[in-house]
């Protein structure tokens, strides 16, 4: 009867005596408590217990399940034999036989195998632990791969572990499936899911350019919340780059990033030798609604972020077209009735000429803001910006016929005001919802240090641009809008929904002439709104959706009529398309047509044309037709020379295989035609990704006009880059050869 029963029993060493029990048994030995669960449990000798079926230990933060356990109470010693398991929350090992020390947390074990965290599958013919976390192993084979024959993996003939830190392979080889890829003496490999202090993934290459490359960067990580890297970049022909990079996130709101190079560059085709980049990005609360900002982006040369992008420490600093940098120091107050800030800023901008460079700088020193949209107010929302800018522009133009020395200079100081303000009123019926709004600014320019010489003109209407003398000028304008938000109305179909919602906005406002450049010496052009663009007109939105299980299609279509016009009435027509059937296909195609042909350079952005297309199903995806319009993007500093980019990507994934191609083309577009683009760069890749590997080839040409100490000449880069990815010891994008196609401007 007693054979059949599972009793659960409390032993205390020195207390209880059983024999050929079925038990559930916890033994306290330096206050410390083990629990061990059998089929049966017979005391065989004085301290010594057999547990034989289903044998379950658990000791600590490990678990051991076995065939059969003998175990000593005194110097708590195990033996487990017959379908042993170790468990952990760092690893799910079997072995055939285990001897461990509980208390000590030593032991040894055979023929074991199993996984170590985050991923990595273990085997070895002998492991000896040696602490808590640590081991050896001989004649052990470590990968991230699953399988009894991984995609790749590392055989060694002996190996020291530790679980929460590196693994230390002596006498190691990298193997493809079974077959030996590559001998190394010694080798460290991450075993730990924590981040840990350790070499990255290196990047070796080739460039014509730079000569040999090597890339090698060592992590340290102190504590969970903030880490350090530094590296050194070794160029052949150009020198020894210094890099560090620090990250510490104090909480959600306040964090600190700093990224750091610097070359002593022999072979640097800019004005200097002393070249080097620094990216700051820092957010501070010292108290609720209060916040400190430290920003910047800023490099020694206008030739920095073409040689050096490609190799960049810091984890903002992508490849820069634009060439553009800035640094600010900014204090920001926000509560429900206010936003107020004030900052430092100073933007930089190089361009490439026919014959050297040119550097725009634009300082804000400094610059007041208070704006909000205030919603508290019941039934009114109202919306204000109060601003006072104390503004330099700075102009500097460098030949290379003097080795680039600045041959012209032009710099243009002002004090800005600037007030604007907007009050709305939504008011909802049954079927739509009213909202007219009034909205008025004003800007005035004083203390100019170059004189205004412009002609005033004053609005018929509302609204004026007057030069006052010399150094001042001021501008104010007005406007007014109602728009009629016709609520949705839809009907249910059962397999699909049908909405149709349509929008009416009526809007005046004064449409202010402003003076160009091709007839006036000075007119201020630096911040948002000191270009304004007004119109008088009637636009029409129209919205229907079908929506399904799993799917839906949604059309937009504006259009709208300005009645003030002289010529050119007709507003863009805008047409968006998005679609979603089942996750497999997403599409979103726009079309902004302005059916003139004119170009006003300080219009907002405009995008013409976009459509991306993505198909999911059986891995199939292609991308198409990117058209946009970015002369806004220099706002802030002078009009953009390029209006238009145009980018075409496409790439399909079969099976395991992946390729992919892109092109694009850069220019001055008037009339939405391709005639005066010209090619900038593209390039292709193919890859094959494996279940725990990847391995791939990618190849890019980016064309350029290059202006240095020796000369101008159009510049073609052509670069290969192998790309190599193994789970567990990262990702690797190396530059395996360049060319470098050099003609005389």
């Amino acid at each position: 009867m007693v054979a059949e029963m599972k009793y659960k029993i409390i032993l205390f060493l020195t207390l209880i005596l059983f024999y050929h029990t079925n038990t559930f048994a916890q033994f306290n030995n330096t206050d410390i408590s083990y629990v061990l669960e059998a089929d049966q449990v017979t005391k065989v000798g004085e301290n010594m217990y057999e547990a034989v079926g289903n044998v379950v230990l658990q000791a600590k933060s490990i678990t051991i399940t076995a065939e059969k356990v003998m175990y000593n109470s005194k110097t708590t010693e195990v033996q487990a034999t017959g379908n042993v398991k170790i468990e952990s929350p760092e690893q799910k090992l079997e072995a055939g036989k285990i001897n461990y020390n509980l208390n000590a947390e030593t032991g040894t074990a055979e023929d074991i195998q199993g996984f170590l965290a985050p991923f990595n599958y273990l085997c070895a013919k002998n492991m000896n632990k040696t602490g808590p976390t640590t081991f050896t192993v001989t004649d052990a084979k470590i990968s991230a791969c699953s399988g009894s024959v991984p995609e790749w993996s590392l055989s060694m003939y002996e190996g020291k572990l530790d679980i929460d830190g590196y693994m230390q392979l002596n006498h190691a080889t990298v193997n493809i499936y079974d077959s030996p890829f590559i001998y190394v003496p010694k080798f460290f490999y991450p075993v730990s899911s924590n981040r840990k202090t350790g070499f990255l993934m290196p990047n070796i290459g080739y460039d014509e350019t730079m000569g040999a490359i090597g890339n090698f960067q060592y992590f340290i990580a102190p504590d969970i919340n903030y880490d350090f890297t530094i590296g050194l970049g070794l160029y052949s022909e150009r020198g020894i780059q210094e890099q560090f990079e620090a990250r510490y996130a104090h909480s959600e709101e306040s964090n600190f990033y700093l990224a750091a190079e610097h070359i002593k560059d022999f072979g640097s085709e800019a004005d200097t030798q002393s070249r080097w980049r620094a990216t700051l990005k820092n957010q501070y609360t010292p108290v609720d609604n209060l916040y400190i900002y430290l920003n910047g982006d800023y490099v020694s040369d206008y030739l920095y972020s073409r040689d050096y992008d490609d190799y960049s420490i810091s984890m903002f600093n992508n490849e820069n077209y634009q060439n553009m940098y800035f640094g600010e120091l900014k204090l920001k107050y926000v509560n429900d009735y206010i936003d107020s800030q004030i900052y430092y800023r100073r933007d930089m901008l190089y361009r490439d000429t026919t014959n050297g460079y040119t550097q725009d700088q634009l300082v804000r020193m400094p610059s007041i803001k208070v704006n909000k949209i205030v919603k508290e107010i019941p039934y009114v929302f109202l919306e204000y910006d109060l601003s006072y800018d104390r503004l330099v522009s700075k102009y500097t133009r460098y030949y290379y016929t003097t080795q680039n020395r600045p041959q012209e200079e032009t710099e243009w100081a002002m004090n800005r005001f600037g007030a604007y303000g907007r009050l709305y009123v939504p008011i909802d019926a049954k079927f739509l919802t009213i909202t007219p709004s009034a909205y008025i600014g004003y800007i005035r320019w004083q203390d100019s240090t170059l004189p205004f010489n412009f002609n005033n003109y004053s609005s018929p209407d509302f609204g004026g641009i007057y030069a006052l003398n010399e150094s001042t000028a001021e501008k104010y304008w007005g406007g007014a809008d109602l728009t009629l938000t016709v609520k949705e109305i839809y009907k249910d179909y059962g397999m699909f929904r049908h909405s149709i919602q349509n929008n009416f906005t009526i809007s005046y406002s004064p449409k202010l002439e402003h003076p160009t450049a091709n007839n006036i010496t000075n007119y201020p052009n630096m911040l948002f709104n000191d270009v304004t663009t007004y119109q008088s007109s009637l636009s029409y939105e129209f919205i229907t959706a079908l929506i399904g299980k799993g799917w839906n299609i949604e059309f937009k279509a504006e259009q709208g009529y300005d009645f003030m016009a002289e010529e050119n009435n007709v507003l863009p027509l805008e047409l968006q398309l998005e679609a979603n059937i089942l996750g497999y296909l997403t599409n979103d195609t726009e079309l902004d047509y302005k059916h003139t042909g004119e170009f006003e350079e300080n219009e907002p952005k405009i995008q013409y044309f976009s459509n991306t297309t993505t198909l999911k199903f059986l891995k199939y995806f292609f991308l198409t037709g990117r058209y946009t319009y970015n002369g806004a993007i220099y706002r802030n500093i002078r009009s953009n020379t390029y209006n238009t980019t145009v980018q075409i990507s496409s790439g399909i994934n079969i099976w395991r295989i992946m390729v992919q191609g892109y092109y694009q083309w850069s220019g001055y577009n008037s009339d939405m035609s391709f005639n005066n683009l010209i090619p900038k760069s593209y390039g292709g890749s193919i890859l094959y990704n494996a279940e725990c590997w990847s391995l791939g080839l990618n190849a890019e040409v980016t064309q350029s006009v290059v202006n240095s100490i020796d000369g101008g000449y159009n510049k073609n880069d052509i670069k290969f880059f192998l790309l190599f990815s193994l789970r567990g010891l990262g990702d690797s994008n190396i530059q395996i050869f360049s060319i470098n196609q050099e003609e005389p401007l």
